[in-house]
Formats: C-alpha cells, structure tokens, sequence
C-alpha cells in the first residue's frame, strides 16, 4: 500500500488531523463500530474527502486501528529467554509470561474480539494475520529455549501447539464465554496450565 499522510511525517494542522484520525479508528476498534472510512471521518469529525486522503482504504483504518496492539504487552524490557534453568523454574517462567500475556489480553478485551471478528468474515479468509499481532510465536519460541535439550523436536512442536491457546483473543473467548470464569480466575488458570504443560513435557522425557 502506497504511503498516506497518516504513515508519513506531518507537521502542523495537518498532523493534527492525522492524529485525530487514529484517535477514531482506535476507538472504533476499542466498541466494537465497523472499521471504514466514513465512520472514523464523522468521528473525528472531518469530511470524508478529507479523511480518504490519510486513509484510502478500509483495510488502512484496520491498519491504524491495531498498531496499538502490535506492541509487547511485556513491559519488562529486559525479559530475555530462560537460558539455563530447573525444570520447576521453566515452569514459573511460563506462568509468569502467560499471566502477564492475559492480563493485557483482558485489558484490550473489547478490542480483541473485534480484531477476531474481522479476522473471521469471508473477505479476510485468505490473508495472513499482521506480524505485530502474532507475537505468542516469538514469545513461546523464546520460552522454550528453555527445555532439556534431550527434549526431541516432536515434543517441542507439540507443547508450542498446545500452549498457543494460552494467549490472545482464543484465551479471552474460551475462558469467558466457554468456561465462564471471571477475570482473575481466568488468568490463573491459564497460567496453571502454561505450568502443566511445562512440566508434563519434561516429564515424560
């Protein structure tokens, strides 16, 4: 997608515009209101000449809409990868990541859903989700490092397979309307289960 003035620096009245452009789209996202152009235009209250000239397309408000929520909901900036740990302390690791994970998920709950929801109509069906927003690869891959190194390939590829439903929308939309617990219980539970993964993978090694 070509650059719009909404991906390009601006200075002035029309930095403000652009400014309060992703301001609308964010909040479209945050209610659950349909991503389009129109809509973040009579939000932000500019015509929508105005506002195709910063976003062109539908998918580009999409794209402003969710650049808050490619960032790490781990703010701890020197996490870094367990290098050389117990198994007992792999394990806390994975409850530690995936409660933090949760929480952030819980916090951007509505916006979440949305983001699923988009995901799911037939006109998305083909493409492949934004990079920012599939971070539990990077954040599992990373925590694995961890395992014995006698753990084979087969069992890492599982216990990745089946941590994967810990984070994100999945955790929120199971955990809420499946199993119906409330927040809390929700997190310490999936974090009881990062633990039980851990350490029945290890075991059976």
């Amino acid at each position: 997608m070509a650059d719009s003035p909404a991906t390009t620096a601006l200075s002035g009245p029309k930095e403000r515009t652009a400014r309060l452009l992703r301001q609308a789209a964010r909040e479209l996202l945050r209610t659950g209101q349909p991503l389009t152009v129109p809509a973040v235009a009579k939000l932000a209250g500019v015509s929508r000449a105005t506002a195709y000239r910063y976003f062109p397309t539908n998918d580009s408000v999409v794209l402003h809409a969710t650049m808050s929520l490619a960032d790490d909901p781990l703010t701890d900036a020197g996490w870094t990868p367990p290098t050389a740990t117990s198994p007992d302390e792999l394990a806390a690791r994975a409850a530690e990541l995936v409660r933090a994970t949760a929480s952030w998920a819980f916090d951007h709950e509505s916006e979440l859903r949305t983001m699923l929801r988009l995901s799911l109509a037939p006109e998305r069906q083909n493409q492949q989700p934004r990079r920012g927003l599939t971070n539990r690869g990077r954040w599992i891959s990373a925590l694995l490092e961890g395992l014995p190194g006698d753990i084979p390939p087969a069992a890492r590829d599982r216990l990745a397979a089946a941590l994967m439903p810990l984070f994100g929308s999945d955790a929120v939309v199971w955990t809420s309307d499946v199993a119906q617990l409330p927040r809390d219980q929700a997190i310490e539970t999936l974090a009881w289960m990062a633990r039980a993964l851990i350490a029945a993978t290890i075991h059976d090694w």
